[in-house]
């Protein structure tokens, strides 16, 4: 088993308004989620960037600047960083085994430790309804994971079958099998309701394994405002 010392870190303000504090130790690093990172000790430098080269995308769409991700590394004195997320809500904390890996919503990704790999994923029947929103992040290896979601964490442990809204999925283990698709007579595009990105895509999964779902999710919470704007 490779070892690996755990980085130390503080969750504060769960579940309403949580942000993250990591403090990282001489020569210690973290990828962050660039536009998450308010605060920083004088002591922590920013590193290199990852673009999309270096997460193996194949495919023909860009990160915008909300998805940027940072190298932050304490290259010779402690120090500590502060993440307040773009989205209200909580934080979750996982840490890998050597054989689960996490499939995420790329929005959900907040920050992890240097020795975790992270890919894309893309998925065709996503990208038919929402360029943006078509893309999961898949985070493999040893190390330390920070996710972030809208609302309250439901963690869910699947054996068998399992179907749940897309709209509040945030992360699932790999061990589990999954696939998407359209349930037309779930639609609510009939109704006034859901006209902001509602769809009826659901995910079913089969297999053993945890999947963590948000009580809330943003498009639910403009639809909520659509009335009294226009």
């Amino acid at each position: 088993m490779t070892s690996y010392r755990p980085l130390e870190y503080q969750i504060e303000n769960n579940a309403e308004a949580a942000y993250l504090m990591i403090h990282l130790k001489s020569l210690e690093k973290v990828f962050v989620k660039t536009s998450s990172l308010s605060i920083q000790d004088t002591s922590i430098e920013m590193g290199k960037s990852i673009t999309s080269d270096s997460l193996s995308l194949d495919y023909n769409l860009t990160l915008g600047s909300h998805l940027s991700i940072n190298e932050v590394i304490a290259p010779k004195l402690p120090g500590s960083i502060y993440l307040i997320p773009d989205i209200f809500g909580s934080i979750k904390h996982y840490s890998f085994k050597e054989n689960t890996g996490i499939i995420a919503q790329y929005f959900s990704f907040l920050a992890c430790s240097e020795n975790v790999q992270l890919k894309i994923i893309l998925s065709p029947i996503i990208k038919q309804i929402s360029e943006e929103d078509s893309f999961f992040f898949h985070l493999s290896g040893i190390g330390d994971l920070w996710l972030n979601y809208y609302g309250n964490i439901q963690e869910i442990s699947v054996q068998g079958d399992y179907w749940i809204n897309l709209n509040y999925l945030v992360a699932f283990e790999d061990t589990l099998n999954y696939e998407i698709k359209e349930l037309e007579g779930l639609s609510l595009s009939g109704l006034q309701i859901g006209s902001v990105k509602e769809n009826n895509l659901f995910c079913h999964f089969q297999g053993n394994g945890r999947i963590w779902i948000q009580s809330r999710h943003r498009y639910a919470l403009l639809n909520f405002f659509a009335p009294f704007i226009y």
